[in-house]
């Protein structure tokens, strides 16, 4: 008889320790800030190894992330790619991420993860399924997306690297994992009902990763359509159909693909209306410091003079437009990171808030948070 009650006591102890390994660890509680002043800074400790060149506008050496703080930022967005290749811009794999989140939150800031889906960029352009996933069937696709979603959350739980927010997918106004999860709010062919209903049962369970593992972390679905009223609402009111569980609206806003900033306040004001329980954060917004920072598919001619003062009289009006909407509760500068690198540079684009040639803050960083 006692043989028995030891024999069930040890199983029941055998149990209770897998049970005990296998528990998804609980992450800390967030508190979001009334207003983010945010930037991308997925490259920031890429640049910083390549040797890269950062001082005030005094010419006085800086850390990146205190000066930033000092100036007004509150959260920092960091990409992740699935399996990247380490030697290009779009490098970002887990440890990197889980390194990088760990030094912004010492700093005190709160962190965006922004999933790509992808071993590459992903953009309206372009949603190239993960090589690893390639062969998957749409339902085991599905759980994949689930799958990858809740262990990368595990795993910087376990590590002290909650994100405060999630993006589920960059820029995917037309869909992701392509062809298996596109769609588009206008063309014919990926226009469809069934083709909408499979891209929602994807993100819905990317979402339902995120709730399980990071409960109080919000859920944001990023369009690219900023500038764009009509394509943007098509596309929210798909997620809304779609009963896609998110918590935010992100939009990406630049001034030279998406239009003046007339554009960007009728899309907010639709977005306000027509989706009156969903705050929006314009979560990638840059201007260019110089004229080889404008693209070459540019649609648009800028407001403001493509010079470091025009960049600065740039982020002060658009500021100025956003805090227009109540329900826009701030924004993120894309890649402000960006600076001289003696040897050879990660990305250069122009766009950033440190001059290429000399490394010193711009104008621009005087007015992160007015």
């Amino acid at each position: 008889m006692y043989k028995r009650l030891f024999f069930i006591a040890g199983i029941a102890l055998l149990l209770s320790a897998a049970a005990c390994c296998n528990r998804v660890p609980v992450p800390p509680d967030v508190v979001q800030p009334q207003w983010i002043v945010g930037g991308d800074l997925s490259l920031l400790d890429r640049n910083v190894a390549a040797g890269a060149v950062y001082k005030d506008s005094n010419g006085k050496d800086i850390e990146v992330l205190s000066f930033f703080k000092e100036k007004g930022m509150n959260y920092v967005r960091i990409r992740l790619f699935v399996d990247p290749d380490l030697q290009t811009a779009a490098s970002q794999n887990l440890p990197y991420v889980q390194e990088a989140i760990l030094r912004a939150k010492d700093k005190g800031y709160n962190i965006l993860l922004d999933f790509h889906y992808s071993d590459t960029w992903a953009d309206p352009g372009k949603q190239f399924k993960p090589a690893a996933w390639e062969k998957l069937n749409s339902t085991d696709l599905v759980n994949q997306v689930y799958t990858y979603t809740k262990e990368v959350l595990i795993t910087l739980v376990k590590h002290g690297a909650a994100p405060d927010m999630i993006q589920i997918g960059n820029e995917v106004s037309n869909g992701m994992l392509w062809d298996s999860a596109r769609v588009d709010v206008w063309d014919g062919e990926w226009n469809t009902p069934g083709r909408w209903l499979y891209f929602c049962q994807v993100l819905s369970k990317a979402s339902q990763a995120c709730r399980e593992v990071c409960p109080q972390a919000w859920v944001m679905v990023h369009s690219d359509r900023g500038g764009d009223r009509d394509a943007a609402v098509r596309f929210f009111r798909q997620m809304e159909q779609g009963k896609v569980d998110y918590d935010i609206i992100g939009l990406s806003y630049y001034p030279f693909w998406h239009g003046p900033l007339e554009q960007l306040k009728s899309c907010l004001s639709a977005l306000q209306t027509t989706f009156p329980n969903k705050p929006i954060n314009v979560v990638e917004v840059a201007f260019a410091h110089h004229p080889w920072g404008i693209p070459h598919d540019a649609g648009y001619q800028t407001e403001h003079p493509i010079t470091p003062e025009g960049q600065k009289h740039f982020l002060e009006d658009f500021i100025a437009a956003i805090k227009e909407f109540p329900q826009v509760n701030g924004y993120m500068y894309w890649y402000p990171e960006e600076t001289y690198v003696p040897q050879r540079p990660v990305l250069t684009l122009h766009r950033g808030v440190f001059d290429n040639q000399t490394g010193k803050a711009l104008p621009v960083t005087d007015v992160f948070d007015k």
